[in-house]
């Protein structure tokens, strides 16, 4: 069945209130002043919306949804000169109008083609200045599947981030026509419900917002809830899940629907990440995972981290090519509503990988996944995180191997042991030991799985204090102020440092032991494998890790981490016939609906 609705499909918005100081992602300006959907000029000024919030990325909508036309309308108080620009698949930019001391009502039509990257609107106000209000972006045609989404929100012990999006929710009306219901999954010790502040916002949401409590299932036992409550609960034909630590463009809700109800094939569309931060920086433009190491990566290094207030849509060719992606991370990701009815919803992964396993779950049965330009919300980067260091190494190495037995090949083992060489180089042993703690439960087949998520953190989180990898406050480490080493630049150096650091890990140590200081960037095998003793920032204040070298347990673990490799070798094709097997039943909505009931039932 075809839905009628409204024909915009693209809405211009700029920044919300609080987000001033990412302007420059919404439009650039020789004088203005805005409101959500209102720019006031000066008399004069100048105006392009050659932005990353501000364009509209057609490029992307050619190819998905088949739109070959689109109209942008807005109205003009006061006089402007109006162009529309676009960029095309390689960057180069063209004209596509101009409407020369345009008043009133203006609009244009504009075709859009298969090499189209980005169309956008700029302004120059005469002397009495302009006001541009309700720019918009449409489309005659009409929606493919239903626009709405039921909001799925997995937090832990992080109540005040929890409230605050959901406040920004509460402060913007934008998003109500497009979202039934928002389901807050809360599995941590402090409940949401109890923040201060939570009866007001529940208050102004009404009875769209539903708290569901749980016990602690990680991100893919959270998320998986609301998705099956979703489903099971509600008519919605999409799901939206959302992290709990995020600043959200609302708009991009819209955005995300709009061009999930108009795709010509059923799709899983994804959003941006931001830096939280650095409000202006790009931190994920989307996510591919090599076949070979079975690792994620960009979607192209060119867009890694780069600064869009510099590198703007009419300026960085890179941004106007349209790019495949293998699937979007779940800090904002909007799911079809079948899908999850037909395949499940998460693996139980407790954390990592969950997401890139359902991506290429659907890419298997014919679903693509795009990351959607324009969509965006603003996290805390990667970098900012210790997941290699603490109890989460389980799960990142346990959830890739698993992973890659059902999409990939064996040469994940190998590519995996270069990460097991660092952390023995590092004298981080707890994450070594870990991590063959996590091959040894995938040779045991999938039955493992259930357990471990029950188990949660507690099970990796003892193997690493037993090995003395903790953080612990600065003030407790000890003290010393050892040579820092200098990092090797090119291959020559490089050589010659490997040669080093291999060296001093084959003598004893030496007792006393000078420790060295290093911050988290120097926290390399480049460096803590030249002393005997590092004490390396966390990404926690005023925290430490210390690391200790240990030339028996580093050849323990080393050839632990050697020997359950070859043995996974040789087991591989069963091992991903059982794993192939069994993973259809262990992510259905009934193995989850009874994984609730159990955790329900432990609860104390």
């Amino acid at each position: 069945m075809v839905d009628q609705v409204d024909d915009v499909v693209w809405r211009t918005v700029f920044p919300h209130p609080g987000d001033e100081d990412a302007a420059a992602l919404y439009f650039r300006s020789t004088g203005a002043r805005t409101t959500r959907h209102v720019i006031l000029l000066d008399p004069g000024a100048e105006l392009s919306l050659a932005t990353y919030f501000g364009a509209f990325p057609a490029g992307y909508w050619r190819h998905s949804t088949g739109l070959s036309e689109v109209r942008l309308e807005l109205e003009v108080s006061g006089r402007a000169d109006i162009v529309v620009r676009r960029s095309a698949a390689d960057g180069r930019v063209t004209d596509v109008a101009s409407l020369p001391s345009s008043t009133g009502a203006v609009g244009v039509d504009v075709g859009v083609a298969d090499d189209d990257g980005w169309i956008w609107l700029e302004a120059v106000a005469t002397d009495a200045g302009a006001e541009l209000r309700d720019i918009v972006w449409r489309s005659p045609a009409s929606v493919r599947r239903g626009m709405t989404a039921t909001v799925a929100i997995t937090t832990f012990d992080r109540e005040a981030d929890c409230l605050s999006l959901l406040e920004r929710f509460a402060s913007d009306s934008s998003w109500e026509r497009f979202v039934d219901h928002i389901i807050v999954v809360d599995q941590g010790t402090r409940p949401v419900a109890a923040a201060a502040g939570f009866e007001r916002v529940e208050a102004m949401l009404g009875d769209r917002l539903r708290v569901v409590r749980q016990a602690n299932l990680g991100g893919s036992g959270g998320f998986s809830r609301g998705m099956v409550d979703a489903v099971e609960e509600t008519d919605s034909p999409f799901v939206l899940l959302l992290d709990d630590d995020v600043r959200l463009e609302p708009e991009s809700i819209a955005r995300l629907l709009s061009f999930a109800a108009r795709t010509r094939e059923s799709t899983i569309v994804g959003a941006h990440m931001l830096s939280l931060v650095d409000r202006t920086r790009l931190h994920s433009f989307g996510e591919r995972i090599s076949r070979r190491g079975f690792w994620w990566g960009p979607v192209d290094p060119a867009l890694s981290a780069i600064d869009l207030a510099v590198h703007t849509v009419d300026n960085t060719p890179a941004l106007s090519r349209r790019m495949d992606v293998d699937f979007n991370g779940w800090w904002m990701c909007l799911l079809p509503a079948h899908l999850i009815r037909g395949s499940g919803a998460s693996l139980p992964f407790f954390i990592k990988w969950d997401d890139a396993e359902v991506g290429l779950r659907a890419s298997a049965q014919g679903v693509s996944t795009v990351t959607l330009p324009g969509a965006a919300l603003w996290h805390m980067p990667w970098t900012a995180k210790d997941d290699g260091l603490d109890w989460q190494a389980y799960f990142q190495l346990r959830n890739r191997i698993v992973t890659a037995l059902l999409y990939g090949g064996r040469a994940v083992l190998a590519h995996s042991l270069a990460q097991d060489i660092n952390h023995v180089l590092c004298a981080q042993y707890g994450s070594a030991r870990v991590r063959n703690t996590a091959l040894r439960d995938v040779l045991s087949g999938p039955a493992h799985l259930d357990p471990v998520l029950f188990a949660g953190p507690g099970r990796p989180g003892a193997i690493l204090a037993g090995a003395g990898q903790r953080i612990i406050p600065a003030d407790q480490a000890p003290q010393g102020a050892g040579r820092t080493p200098q990092r090797p630049v090119g291959l020559a150096a490089t050589a010659g440092r490997v040669v080093r650091v291999i060296g001093h890990q084959l003598r004893s140590t030496r007792r006393p032991a000078t420790a060295t200081r290093l911050s988290r960037a120097q926290g390399k095998w480049w460096s803590i494998g030249l002393g005997d003793v590092a004490v390396v920032e966390s990404s926690a204040a005023e925290r430490v890790f210390v690391f200790r070298r240990d030339r028996t347990v580093a050849r323990i673990e080393l050839w632990a981490a050697i020997r359950l490799r070859v043995r996974l070798w040789w087991r591989w094709r069963r091992l991903a016939r059982d794993y192939g097997a069994a993973a259809s039943a262990l992510a259905s909505p009934a193995a989850w609906r009874a994984r609730f009931a159990e955790s329900d039932s432990r609860a104390p």
